[in-house]
């Protein structure tokens, strides 16, 4: 009686899979909805995260102009100017990697939906 249950089961579960095989439009309208969505998200974390590298940068800068002026504080300046240029470099990189993914996955939703790949901007870095 164990194995007719778990026929029974399997049947059930693979005309359950086969269900969403064949997404109905509207499911596949929201899948593109949300695809969209995340693209939009992840092009203002993109945009965020240049920003933050951009402006840990000019306070490295900062540091390093103060540094020169004033020789009491120097070896502190030039400590924090140091860290900052590497918080500038993590933040470009992770900025990178997140235009990479909008690349990657807005030019697979333009060529799915038939449109033409878009300029997202990928050359532009700080």
């Amino acid at each position: 009686m164990a194995d007719d249950d778990h026929d029974h089961d399997h049947d059930h579960d693979h005309d359950h899979d086969h269900d969403h095989d064949t997404p109905s439009g509207a499911e596949k309208e929201t899948a593109e909805q949300r695809l969209a969505a995340l693209l939009r998200d992840l092009g203002e974390l993109h945009a965020y995260l240049e920003g933050r590298g951009r402006h840990t940068y000019d306070l490295a800068q900062r540091f390093l102009e103060n540094a020169r002026r004033d020789t009491a504080s120097r070896a502190f300046d030039e400590r924090q100017a140091t860290m900052l240029d590497y918080q500038h470099y993590i933040w470009h990189e992770i900025a990178g990697l997140v235009n990479k993914l909008i690349v990657t996955y807005g030019d697979e939703a333009s060529a799915a939906a038939g449109e033409p790949p878009a300029d997202n901007g990928a050359g532009t870095s700080t």
